[in-house]
């Protein structure tokens, strides 16, 4: 490793408290003491340098496999063996509390390349900044990092794409915004020509008027789709009387992508700064649980908790963390962690979570009994017992 990585792990090993070591190429016995937990672990050399930073679901297994197996190809890598001469590690109670913290580890050793290294990429959001001179929706995955409102997160970029598009669609939204950036000397599009769009760019309506079509389509995209949807079937009960086919036949596929929008989308993003959840995640191999709690991009770090306890223990906790403020985290740290929860969400290790929004950022009412039934659930779908 660099004398940069060297500096930079500095910060890192307090981290990473357990640590044992051994003398020379290890063999077998002199990994056995090494707990077969799930960790995140540094291996490192005999000054105690970093060498490599992993996450594994069983220590010991792993050290085993990748120092002392000779059948493990190199794949033109130095041999660790030849290397190692320790390692450091921190239990972890799930696969999500070990994506969190490798990627905090890796961000303060590999501040240029950790995001290559960390198991999830960017999430995506519609953004707007209202104090632009001509506002404009687009996707962004900059949440908190750059000014202006979000919503979001979208399954993937592709899907936030589709739902711009329909946005643009729905409420006659420019397609060429750099055309309405140059109003009143923009060139007119096809979409002017058939009458779809009103061409502000130039200036044959008041930027005002094309605003105010926007902040309908914020509207819809942060919640209000159900109003949306009532007031097209009446307009569209009216093109029927009046026997306007044409514009009825747009308005019926509007109103198909509102309905599409409703059942697809319309329960998974919201506005960025109700984003915050109480998260409770099963620990492996342990009727226990683990806690966190993000707030506006800022992860609280929960304790464990028996499943027995659950119900009682949590509700105590969560009141004194929201009794205080977040952790102090930059925009950076609380866009990416916003990014890891988005894709918790949509990860099949959410399904045996607890998952709990809290919009407001408040106690939710009757949380024990929300915790009851929702153990209560995973207990009525697990798998039989095994019987010999």
């Amino acid at each position: 490793m660099g004398e940069e990585v060297a500096q930079n792990a500095t910060g890192v090993l307090e981290h990473l408290p357990e640590t044992h070591v051994w003398r020379g190429p290890p063999a077998p016995d002199d990994l056995k003491p090494l707990p077969g937990v799930p960790a995140v672990y540094l291996f490192v050399d005999d000054a105690g340098r970093p060498v490599q930073l992993l996450t594994t679901q069983a220590l010991r297994r792993v050290a085993t496999s990748r120092l002392t197996d000779p059948e493990r190809p190199k794949r033109g890598r130095e041999d660790l063996a030849a290397l190692v001469r320790g390692v450091r590690w921190r239990p972890v109670a799930s696969p999500f509390e070990a994506r969190w913290w490798y990627w905090r580890l890796a961000r303060r050793m590999y501040p240029r390349e950790y995001r290559k290294l960390v198991s999830f990429g960017p999430a995506w959001f519609l953004h707007v900044d209202w104090q632009r001179p001509i506002p404009e929706i687009r996707i962004s995955e900059r949440a908190w990092r750059d000014e202006g409102e979000f919503v979001g997160p979208w399954p993937s970029r592709r899907q936030a794409q589709e739902a711009l598009d329909g946005l643009l669609d729905l409420f006659d939204l420019c397609r060429y915004a750099e055309q309405v950036r140059k109003a009143p000397h923009g060139q007119r599009c096809t979409y002017a020509e058939m009458g779809r769009c009103d061409a502000p760019c130039d200036g044959s309506v008041p930027l005002e008027t094309y605003e105010r079509r926007n902040r309908a389509a914020w509207a819809f995209a942060g919640g209000a789709v159900a109003d949306w949807i009532d007031d097209a079937e009446q307009r569209m009960r009216g093109l029927a009387g009046e026997l306007a086919f044409e514009r009825a036949g747009i308005l019926k596929a509007q109103l198909e992508f509102a309905r599409q929008w409703r059942s697809k989308w319309l329960h998974r993003v919201r506005p960025l700064e109700q984003f915050n959840f109480l998260l409770a995640l099963p620990v492996t191999r342990r009727k226990a649980w683990k806690l966190f709690l993000l707030r506006a991009g800022a992860m609280d770090d929960g304790p464990t908790i028996p499943q027995r306890k659950l119900v009682q223990q949590t509700p105590e906790w969560l009141r004194e963390r929201l009794a205080v403020s977040p952790p102090v985290t930059d925009k950076i740290e609380r866009m990416e962690q916003t990014w890891l929860v988005s894709h918790l969400l949509e990860n099949r290790e959410a399904r045996g979570a607890i998952i709990i929004e809290l919009h407001d950022v408040v106690m939710p009412p009757a949380l024990d009994d929300v915790l009851t039934q929702a153990l209560e659930a995973r207990a009525s779908s697990a798998p039989p017992a095994e019987v010999d």
